[in-house]
């Protein structure tokens, strides 16, 4: 490889840097490659149509990300901080050097197309696993592989050029099989070689100073508006009525299809995203001028537009949902959430100091979600902290497995649940003791899932707190500091379950779809069965209610009675369920 690569002309090189056309999701720009061939540190650079600039940049100790809305924060996990060792392992082309720390192996041939490949895994010292192809007839690079948590990475390379006696891609490609239509394409124009690195192009990206507070306010108090658990806040863009959008530390800004149709933005592009459900749904991409949330006003915008369905958006005869507001809001933003009072605060970055005496947990990031350690029945590990989780504690699949608490709580009714994708399913159980921020939480109802995609399959986390975990603190998400301020609560917030044993979900306006019925519960013992539509509940047509409102009354008190009416193929029924 390296005699291939240009032999001992790589002796003396410090920097390269590449620069040329890009497309993504469908759309072009341009993009700037650094490598630091010295130490491994390396910055990409992306200008892309609609989407804005972003760029990540390894300064050497830290990897930062500066997302398309112009905020910045580090991937500083765990995983992250040992992948950034292996990406500087592959950035100084350490693998040119039988000097370097990595354990080295040959995995055998492949054959694509025709073409062999001698497959070579590397895991640098600290690092992880990298599977690098080398093309068996021209010794060069063709691809490298990596897993991550959730799905695996691959960057090709291809169209080699002789460049000062130096053989150098200029086809470069990037992407993820779980996401394929989201990775970039690049063609390079030029090369510049450097005999001494430029520091400068490895600092931390400065963010977009695009925040602004109206009337010189220090901070801002919104009502929360609760959807069953679904915690909203209101927003207005571009000037227009507020509308209800999830604001959610696992999400990022974005508009349904019906809510973008409503406010005359037209989507471009073609990208996928994907989230807590089973698979991807498509998405473009717009821009909007600005975004305010009581006295806080973000400017120029990029937006994703997805063509949710209508169980994502719907609120019976109240204003459809319009999407979802995320990590560009929280990295501008102390936020702060109050669930017993249903206040949402919002404070700038640049000048919060958290005041309080509530318990500071650290938070670290392995992509746009905070997480923290914490600990299920004594077993510590990093959970995803999501404001967007309107349900129960989420325990994964390889927690469960190396912890054994798979064993320890087989069984439970299934459950299902929605998110970006699709569905999501898990056996919903009660955690005996949940530690989190110093505190013991006892009785914890919690999903224990075998996801094998999507955001709950990571191998590298142990779960996701949600709604039912973090409505028992006041939490203050504060980035810039790397921590989330866990307040006591000054009352208890009153918690309620679905008591009916059957889980639904809305398709439409005129019905409620039943998609599962607990085997000995209320629901089951009235008759009712997976696949029933409910048209009315209490004399009220289907219409009048949301998912939220049913899921509502079926979380009233134990002896509540609630009369449905059922339609099973060409027979409709008034069946009267009492909780319990």
């Amino acid at each position: 490889m390296r005699a291939a690569a240009g032999a001992d002309i790589w002796n003396g090189i410090a920097e390269i840097e590449a620069r040329g056309s890009a497309s993504t999701a469908g759309l072009r720009g341009t993009a700037q490659f650094d490598d630091d061939l010295t130490r491994g540190r390396y910055a990409k650079r992306f200008a892309i149509a609609v989407m804005g600039s972003s760029e990540e940049i390894y300064d050497g100790s830290t990897v930062w990300a500066k997302d398309i809305s112009g905020g910045v924060h580090p991937y500083d996990a765990p995983f992250a901080r040992r992948r950034a060792v292996t990406s500087a392992y592959l950035t100084s082309r350490s693998y040119l050097d039988p000097r370097s720390k990595a354990a080295i192996a040959c995995i055998g041939n492949r054959t694509v197309a025709g073409r062999t490949f001698v497959v070579i895994r590397v895991v640098p010292s600290g690092g992880i696993p990298a599977e690098l192809a080398i093309d068996a007839g021209t010794h060069l690079l063709s691809s490298v592989t990596e897993r991550l948590p959730i799905t695996t990475s691959v960057a090709s390379y291809a169209d080699y050029r002789n460049v000062g006696g130096l053989v150098l891609p200029f086809a470069i490609s990037s992407g993820t099989k779980a996401e394929p239509a989201d990775g970039y394409v690049v063609s390079v124009r030029a090369y510049q070689i450097r005999r001494q690195t430029r520091d400068a192009d490895f600092g931390q990206p400065a963010p977009t100073r695009d925040a602004v507070m109206l009337d010189n306010a220090v901070s801002t108090t919104v009502p929360m508006t609760l959807d069953f658990h679904q915690a909203l806040v209101w927003a207005s863009i571009d000037g227009r009525p507020a509308m209800p959008f999830v604001l959610d530390t696992g999400g990022h800004a974005i508009l349904t299809a019906l809510a973008a149709k409503a406010l005359n933005l037209t989507g471009r592009g073609a990208g996928e995203s994907g989230g807590a459900g089973a698979g991807t749904i498509s998405l473009q991409y717009t821009r909007i001028g600005s975004v305010r949330i009581g006295k806080a006003k973000l400017l120029d915008q990029p937006f994703l537009v997805i063509p949710y369905d209508y169980s994502f958006y719907e609120r019976g005869k109240r204003t459809p949902l319009a999407g979802i507001l995320g990590l560009e809001v929280f990295e501008r933003f102390a936020t702060r959430f109050d669930y017993v009072n249903r206040t949402i605060t919002l404070s700038p970055l640049s000048t919060f100091r958290y005041r309080g005496a509530g318990t500071p947990v650290p938070i670290t990031f392995q992509d746009d979600m905070p997480m923290a350690v914490a600990a299920a029945d004594g077993h510590p590990g990093l959970f995803g902290l999501d404001t967007g989780n309107s349900g129960a504690l989420i325990l994964f699949g390889h927690f469960l497995q190396q912890t054994g608490l798979l064993e320890r709580y087989s069984g439970g009714n299934l459950l299902i649940g929605h998110g970006t994708g699709g569905t999501n399913t898990g056996r919903l159980g009660t955690l005996r003791r949940m530690t989190f921020g110093g505190r013991d939480l006892y009785d914890v109802r919690t999903d224990f899932t075998q996801m094998t995609s999507g955001a709950f399959s990571s191998w590298t986390e142990a779960g996701n707190i949600g709604f039912h975990v973090l409505s028992r603190f006041v939490p203050t998400f504060d980035y810039a500091a790397g921590f989330v301020y866990l307040d006591p609560q000054t009352r208890p917030f009153p918690m309620r379950n679905n008591l009916s044993g059957f889980s639904l979900t809305k398709n439409g306006p005129a019905a409620f779809d039943v998609l599962a019925v607990s085997p000995g519960s209320v629901a089951a013992g009235a008759g009712i069965r997976s696949g029933d539509r409910i048209v009315a509940v209490n004399g009220k047509d289907a219409s009048y209610y949301s998912w939220a409102d049913l899921l509502g009354i079926l979380a009233q008190p134990p002896g509540t009675r609630i009369t449905l009416r059922v339609t099973r193929a060409n027979t409709t029924n008034d069946v009267v369920i009492v909780l319990r």
